[in-house]
């Protein structure tokens, strides 16, 4: 399922952020070895919107957030919030709330 502007996620307990410099890395918490090469890299607004990953925001308000702070239009926002969401719910850092 696509995240879709009016549902809002929260990160899964299963991943934890490590800032380092401008980037922000998810690490999965697992017990199987072969799990660790799964680290991933946010740079851009990826720290960020990790941040605003409360279970409360709906992804159109974290849109309006992102047109807001980093002052893009609108359009351009809603495709790469929508990307970014996907990516982190089909490799299972985020959840549903």
């Amino acid at each position: 399922m696509s995240p879709s502007l009016t549902r809002s996620f929260q990160k899964s307990a299963s991943f934890v952020g490590r800032a380092i410099a401008d980037e922000l890395l998810l690490v999965p918490i697992t017990r199987r070895v072969a799990d660790l090469d799964a680290i991933y890299t946010l740079d851009g607004i990826g720290p960020r919107l990790w941040d605003l990953l409360d279970g409360k925001r709906t992804v159109g308000e974290l849109i309006s957030l992102v047109v807001d702070e980093y002052e893009v239009e609108a359009s351009e926002a809603e495709i790469d919030v929508l990307q970014f969401m996907a990516q982190l719910e089909s490799m299972g850092a985020i959840e549903e709330a």
